[in-house]
This record gives C-alpha cells, structure tokens and sequence, in this order.
C-alpha cells in the first residue's frame, strides 16, 4: 500500500477469503504393454485410437496393448499415456533393451557411390522390415531435388516431394522426414556424402527393404513391465506424468505384476491412482478364488485396485492378424477403463457413480466372456465375496457386476470410493499450495477451513456423499486443539477432514408377503 503521507484514497486489494480449488482430471488412463512400435520406455499421450494407431501401429498377435486402447475408447475414454516395453536383459538400464530399429544405407549417384543417406524405422521393431524407400525425380523439375516414398509391404504408405540434401533449405530431408509432421515409420539422416551436387543426391530407384529391427519380445518377463526407478522404465515411466489416475498392464495377470501395479498406485504415487487388474486367463471360479487369495495374495490387500473376472470376448478386429475366427478372447482391463472414464464424465460428481450394473457398467464393444461360469449365480456367490468383480450378461445387458476394491475392511472399500476420495484428496493436496510458507495463524487456518469446506460442498451437491445436509455429510478442522504451540512451532498445520461417502446397493433384498389387509379390516369391523 502507498505511504499515507498526504490526503489521497488508496485502493487495497484484499486476499480472496475463499480460494477455488483446481478441478483435477480423474480418468487420465496409464497402460504398460507390448506394441508393434512406438517410443520405448518413453511415456506418450494419445487421445484417441486413430492416434494409437498412427503411434504405436495396429493389432499383431503378441500385443494386448492395441486392443486394450481399442476397448478404453470405444467405451468413454479420452487420455491415454502408453508406455511400450520390451525385454531388457538389466531392466536397471534403459540400454539393456534387445529391441533394435531397422536400417538401410542409401548410396548416391557418383561414380564409385557414396553413402548419403541413412534411413532407419522411426521406432524400434521387425514393422520396419517390410518398409522399402523408392527415391525418384522431383515433381518441381529441381535438379539439386528428390522425392522419396515409403512402401510399406508392397504398399504406398508416405510421400515426401522435392527433397534438399541443404541443411540451410526449408525442404532439407532431415527436417521434412523427421518432422512433427513428417514420417510415422522411418527417420533419415544426411550422411553428407563429399560428392559434388546433384551427384550427392540419394540413386534412382527401388532401394531395401530395411533390415535388423526387432521387437525385442524374446525373454519378455514381469520385470520388463514392473521397471525399475533407475531407469525410468515399465510403470516407472509414468512417474513424470502429473495426474495419472488409473493403471493397467493389459494381458500380464501375474501375481508380481499385480503386487507391482497396487504398490506403484498406493505408495509410488501417495495414494493418488487405482490399478484395474484383469484375472489371469483360462480362469474358472475356482481358480480366481485360489489366485486372489493364495497365488497373488490381494485379497485384503489395498483399496488403490479391483479386479475383473473372466476375460471378455470382442468381434474379431482383424482376420489377417488373428486369423478367420469371428471372436476373440481378451483381457478386460482396458474395456473397464474405458466404463470408468464415460461414467466420470457422464454428469459432475461422476466418478462418485459406481461404475457397476445394467445403467453404468455396459460394457461396449464386448460380445461374450471367455467362460459361461460366471452366468451361474452359484458360481458369482463364489467369487464376489473374495472381491472378485465379475463380468456378466443379465437382462440381455454385457455389464460388470461389482465395485468391489480388493479390500474390504478399510475406510472406502469400493471403487467409486476409492476413486472419489482419490479425486477430492489429488484436489486438496494442489489446492492447499497456496498455504505453504505462510505465517502459520488463525486467520490462515480459518482461510483453510473456508476453502475446503467449500470446495465439499460442492462435492455434497454433486453427490459424493450420504447426506445432503453439510454437518452430516462431511466435517473440517483445523482447530487450535490440533494445532497447538507445538505444532506450529514444528512448523505444521494440520488439518482433519472426515467424509460420509455413498454406499452402493449391492443386494437388492425384496420382501414379499400375503395380503391380509381385507381380512384385517373384516375382524376390525367384527370387534367393533
């Protein structure tokens, strides 16, 4: 404020007494998994199939990947981060990995040739070994220019015309080729051949195919999915995006997996996403109890992850990769995502919704279960009270038939729970920013409590709580009881939060009796 040193009026801007919290995202999806090509160990968003597609390439036999980012899509979904992996012989180091990119070396048009251009698959993998370069004249009549085409299989795929081998021109190949803009399957580079121009320019003509690539899928085990911190690979490449909410590893049911994926949720990423975690394959009922409660150990384990039984059955989305078979059996976890996602967004407060039965549990784009166990309600009476969620079709409806967390006797033991909290706790954390290095008084406490008091408010009204009513819907403080001298000379303030959170129906119990309210009125009448 101005030195009051003569008459004057002095604007002063107040802090706001009530500070909006930022609305966080709470269906961002990260899935770990085996691709045809792509960035490896490398985090990458995509928002939408046509964009996997492009990325990461389609459907082949060995990768439940695309099929899973097929099913999240299909089903609501819209943020995806993809991590591809490989086999690492030390997953400790990232250059461990025994995927390699295909090559080939073009030469120029002197005489003996020259080197002059390098061409290599753009991502690591065997994709690149059908991919042949076809160098012809300019279509601008340049003789210092080429064009250069990419057949993939046989197959014209990309055209990139009048091409400068002059690092300074705005069509030189390296910054047309490697472009965000430029080649989805190969990148180049100047060899800077000495011969004299245009002789320096890649030969006419048919040149490959590329060689070398491979998938790196030989020795493939759970550690090239789990990853290690050292080298940011497996889940630990997702440490670097911020807001990651939900995880799956579409295909890989292993006991380790599974354990990796609940930690990386609870403790890796402090309680701040939920692993949906696909039954192993060929599993009956019998065999998914043994599993969650023996083999893996989840049963109890956390609230951060649910699990999904049996493996689903999906139109067949490609005969030349998978064969002539109408149907094919896959892993749930990426359909299921996707049921999340359009629910969340369905309506505010979505991800309080259960996403769960014949209204908010379709499942789209499934056509069948790899087992009919699961239609026998003597064998959903098996599994349900192990927390195992199954996937079922009653009333004509392909639906998930639960939203039960792996663990049932803790503070939110369903998934829209779960998920809720998760979202209002991610919220709070960012939102409290602002209190940081603050003179630890009343009045920023009080400003604390008004601030997340409504920030719940608005979740009560968006329906995230048992009660309608604040003061039994959720409470806040942030009291002197619990910040005494003590306390804030530690240089802490501590706030408590407590919440109602909704139930759902898991057991509709209908009650049903004789009528006898006739006969009761006729006595009535007779003792009167």
């Amino acid at each position: 404020m101005a030195e009051l040193l003569s008459s004057k009026v002095v604007i002063v801007e107040e802090e706001p007494r009530v500070r909006a919290l930022p609305t966080l995202p709470t269906a961002v999806l990260g899935a770990i998994g085996v691709a045809e090509r792509g960035p490896v160990g490398v985090a990458t968003l995509v928002q939408g199939f046509d964009e996997y597609v492009r990325v990461f390439g389609g459907f082949t036999p060995t990768a439940d990947l695309a099929i899973a980012a097929q099913g999240f899509f299909s089903n609501g979904g819209r943020t995806l981060w993809v991590v591809r992996t490989v086999h690492y012989t030390d997953i400790t180091n990232a250059a461990s990995k025994t995927s390699a990119a295909a090559t080939l070396t073009l030469q120029d048009r002197a005489a003996p040739a020259q080197d002059t251009l390098q061409v290599d698959g753009k991502t690591d993998g065997t994709y690149a070994n059908a991919i042949r370069i076809v160098i012809a004249p300019p279509t601008s009549g340049d003789d210092n220019e080429f064009n250069l085409v990419v057949e993939d299989d046989g197959l014209l795929v990309e055209t990139f015309p009048n091409l400068s081998l002059d690092a300074a021109a705005a069509n030189y190949v390296e910054t047309v080729v490697n472009g965000a803009n430029g080649s989805s399957l190969i990148s180049v580079t100047d060899l800077a051949s000495a011969s004299a121009p245009p002789q320096n320019l890649p030969a006419l003509g048919t040149s490959g195919p590329l060689t070398g690539g491979n998938d790196g899928l030989t020795g493939l085990a759970d550690t090239d999915f789990i990853g290690s911190d050292a080298s940011a690979t497996g889940l630990r490449a997702l440490d670097e995006v911020a807001n990651v909410s939900m995880l799956i590893v579409p295909g890989r049911g292993t006991a380790a997996v599974h354990q990796a994926m609940i930690t990386y949720c609870e403790v890796t990423r402090d309680k701040g996403c939920f692993a949906i975690l696909d039954a192993p394959p060929a599993t009956s009922a019998t065999g998914i109890v043994t599993y969650v409660e023996t083999t893996a150990g989840l049963l109890n384990l956390s609230e951060f992850g649910a699990i999904y039984w049996p493996h689903v059955a999906i139109v067949n989305p490609s005969q030349a990769v998978f064969g002539n078979t109408e149907q094919l059996i896959v892993p749930p976890s990426g359909y299921i995502a996707g049921v999340y996602a359009r629910i969340d967004a369905s309506r505010p407060g979505g991800v309080y919704v259960p996403p769960a039965g014949v209204q908010n549990g379709v499942l789209l784009g499934v056509v069948g279960f790899e087992t009919s166990e699961v239609q026998k309600e003597a064998r959903r009476d098996l599994v349900f009270p192990k927390r195992v969620n199954p996937l079922v079709a009653l009333g004509g409806v392909r639906h998930i038939d639960g939203a039960r967390t792996l663990k049932g006797n803790g503070n939110f033991p369903t998934v829209a729970e779960r998920r809720g909290v998760i979202f209002i706790e991610q919220t709070i954390k960012e939102g409290l920013l602002f209190a940081k290095h603050q003179n630890n008084t009343p009045e920023l406490r009080r400003a604390v409590n008004r601030t997340l008091t409504a920030f719940l408010l608005i979740q009560m009204n968006n329906g995230a709580f048992r009660s309608t009513d604040p003061a039994k819907a959720f409470f806040v403080d942030t009291s002197d009881a619990l910040n005494p001298p003590t306390v804030v000379f530690a240089g802490q303030l501590i706030v408590r939060i407590g919440l109602a959170t909704n139930k759902p129906a898991e057991f509709v119990v209908v009650r049903i009796s004789q009528d006898t309210s006739v006969l009761d009125e006729q006595l009535a009448a007779s003792s009167a």
